[in-house]
């Protein structure tokens, strides 16, 4: 990697995607386009085995890829 391209970490489910990118493709947000829009608040992590996990409210969308969900 040279001096142009950033690393993006991933978690361990995401290996096959390639996270490398030059940094034309990346930019800073510098405000949010709807201004009344309010951004939900987080609820904390549950720390299982020193990994931070979520619970999942609903999933909303799924596919089949090569014989996987």
């Amino acid at each position: 990697m040279g001096l142009l391209a950033y690393y993006l970490k991933s978690p361990y489910g995401m290996r096959q995607l390639y996270l490398v990118f030059n940094v034309v493709k990346l930019f800073a947000i510098l405000e949010d386009p709807i201004p009344e829009r309010k951004p939900q608040a987080l609820l904390p992590p549950i720390v299982v085995n020193r990994e931070p996990e979520w619970k999942v409210k609903e999933i909303l969308d799924s596919c089949w890829h090569q014989r996987r969900f």
